[in-house]
């Protein structure tokens, strides 16, 4: 819980400068205190679900879960997630997930978190880009590079099952904005914050 709340304040610390905007996105920042608020909470969950497992096994879903808490907070403000967050991701939830193979010796979880990367990760990013405009934006796709081989590393059920659960996410309160008139069938909605939630569910409940 305290690494939690710690990630959940560095977050904050960094959307406070707000240098995640472009030249073009200004007018006053929000105050995003909901952040470090809401950290401790999915750490105790992610924790409490993992509880049989050794601590490296919790570090790349709780750096997966703390960004996607981050990445909503810029969704919500300039409507995109950035790469700043994206891109260095990656390489860091690899890391862990190895560190997490070498001290429990699972290579076969290793094996399926390759396999996830270059599948799902690599499908989402050709089709962003090859379908740009008629499927998940170039972030979104980024973002599954990280969460597909998290969720990989646990099983293929959770890889499923997470996936699933984002989309689902994503589309139902794609639907409300729609019902509300909040939003058009034109409207650009990033779906990384609820491909971010999919993925702690599955985790912790699959």
């Amino acid at each position: 819980m305290l690494a939690a709340l710690a990630c959940g304040v560095l977050g904050w610390s960094w959307l406070r400068t707000g240098s995640y905007r472009r030249p073009d996105e200004d007018g006053a920042l929000p105050r995003n205190l909901w952040v470090p608020a809401v950290a401790p909470f999915v750490g105790v969950v992610l924790e409490r679900s993992l509880a049989d497992r050794s601590w490296p096994v919790l570090l790349a879903p709780l750096l997966l879960a703390m960004v996607g808490l981050v990445l909503a907070a810029v969704d919500a403000d300039v409507h995109r997630l950035p790469n700043a967050l994206t891109v260095p991701l990656v390489p860091a939830v690899v890391g862990v997930l190895a560190v997490a193979s070498a001290t429990t010796g699972d290579w076969d979880a290793l094996l399926r978190t390759a396999v996830a990367t270059v599948l799902v990760g690599g499908g989402s990013i050709a089709m962003a880009f090859f379908l740009y405009g008629r499927s998940i934006g170039m972030g979104d796709a980024k973002l599954l590079v990280s969460i597909a081989p998290t969720l990989a590393w646990f099983g293929w059920s959770h890889l499923i099952v997470g996936i699933w659960l984002g989309f689902a996410l994503g589309g139902i309160v794609a639907l409300a904005l729609l019902l509300a008139r909040r939003a058009t069938r034109s409207t650009h909605l990033a779906f990384g914050p609820y491909l971010v939630a999919g993925a702690v569910l599955a985790i912790a409940f699959v």
